[in-house]
């Protein structure tokens, strides 16, 4: 869909809204909105190389052992989503700073573009054997910049 809300986000991933999904409202629980992000962030992270296909064992980190932690998330709530609903998760970043990477998040519906939420979260770059905050390699950098198609030079 051209004009949708998502359309700059280099990472989207669609879902069916599932009847377990909703609260007493009548509307998707608020906190299906953090796992939809995650989706879209697990699916980001995959395509720049930061995280291994699921499953038992993979190596998550990097050859230094260096990967991602989530630090902080928020969402806002634009509109209830109510069912039945197809709706994609996209996933974008905005910042690379010295450790860490800020990214963006939003929710729409599939076949009508309506944005339900937006959000974002900041992800630290970790050695985890000594959980340690670590520079953003400069490998992932050029991954992120290379998916987004810009630099994020300061």
């Amino acid at each position: 869909m051209p004009d949708s809300p998502l359309k700059d986000f280099p990472v989207v991933v669609s879902f069916p809204l599932h009847w377990g999904e909703m609260d007493a409202f009548g509307h998707a629980n608020n906190t299906r909105t953090f796992t939809w992000f995650e989706t879209a962030r697990i699916h980001y992270f995959a395509r720049i190389g930061l995280t291994g296909p699921s499953g038992a064992g993979d190596e998550r980190t990097n050859r230094d052992g260096v990967g991602p932690i989530l630090k902080a998330t928020n969402a806002e709530y634009l509109r209830p989503i109510l069912f039945p609903a197809r709706l994609v998760a996209g996933c974008r970043a905005t910042r690379i700073g010295t450790s860490s990477i800020t990214l963006e998040h939003a929710v729409a519906g599939e076949d009508d573009g309506v944005l339900y939420t937006r959000g974002s979260c900041v992800i630290v770059t970790l050695r985890y054997a000594t959980h340690e905050k670590v520079p953003v390699p400069a490998e992932l950098r050029a991954a992120i910049e290379a998916l987004e198609g810009r630099s994020f030079s300061s």
